[in-house]
């Protein structure tokens, strides 16, 4: 059979049985691949189930499995050492509300290197430093909703000023349940404006980033059948 050796971001781990776990890892070579991994939840496996947490960064050999059967790791190991992911209560919440984001967001069994690329490295931006922006998470989801296609429309104007959810773009006119009301749009059009770099140089108030946190989860459903409730957003407003 033949290998393929991957970057890869750990998403979900499982128990499977006494001694085995289901790791779903998004691979840079193969896109969302799932694994069986045998005899690493026991005592003489010492630490080996601890690279397999969510959000760790990997390098792996995998035999090269149906994208649709559970396949198995050759070699696995750490590609990258978290620093303030691991360590920094709200940058470790943030770190996992983006991974849940993603998780129920991309589903691609085939690569996508450029996929990758990104989430690689907004995992890296987040781990460089103790602190971050309160509205990072917002500007992550945009960013994210750009590269799997349906990223909003940045054509606000004074007559099209609030953002509606269902077409992706700013209109004149508000749309119940999918429309946001002015002061939100302009956050909206402000947060379509900046970059990361920038991010620092904003600051919207806690009320309405939780109304847009709202929104944006919103968006996501609209955009992608089966968006699942994502359970670690009571964490991220409670830390933030």
């Amino acid at each position: 059979m033949k290998i393929y050796t991957s970057k890869g971001i750990i998403f979900k781990s499982l128990k499977y049985s006494e001694t085995s776990i289901i790791c779903d890892i998004y691979t840079r070579e193969k896109g969302l691949r799932s694994f069986i991994i045998s005899g690493v939840r026991t005592s003489k496996a010492g630490s080996k189930a601890a690279i397999y947490q969510h959000l760790n960064l990997v390098e792996l050999i995998s035999y090269d499995q149906d994208a649709d059967k559970l396949a198995r790791i050759k070699e696995i190991r750490l590609d990258h050492h978290y620093q303030y992911i691991n360590t920094q209560v709200v940058i470790s919440s943030i770190a996992i509300f983006m991974l849940e984001v993603s998780r129920n967001a991309v589903r691609e069994k085939e690569a996508n290197t450029e996929l990758f690329d990104f989430l690689e490295n907004w995992l890296m931006y987040l781990d460089s430093g103790p602190s971050a922006n309160p509205c990072i998470h917002l500007l992550f989801m945009l960013q994210l909703s750009n590269e799997l296609g349906f990223g909003p429309m940045n054509n606000f104007s004074q007559i099209n000023c609030f953002f509606d959810m269902m077409e992706g773009s700013f209109s004149d006119n508000i749309i119940p349940e999918y429309s946001l009301n002015e002061e939100e749009s302009k956050a909206f059009k402000l947060l379509l404006e900046i970059n990361r770099d920038q991010i620092m140089n904003i600051s919207i108030p806690k009320s309405l980033r939780n109304v847009m946190t709202e929104h944006l989860i919103t968006y996501f459903r609209l955009h992608i059948s089966g968006f699942r409730t994502l359970n670690s957003l009571e964490v991220l407003r409670s830390v933030l």
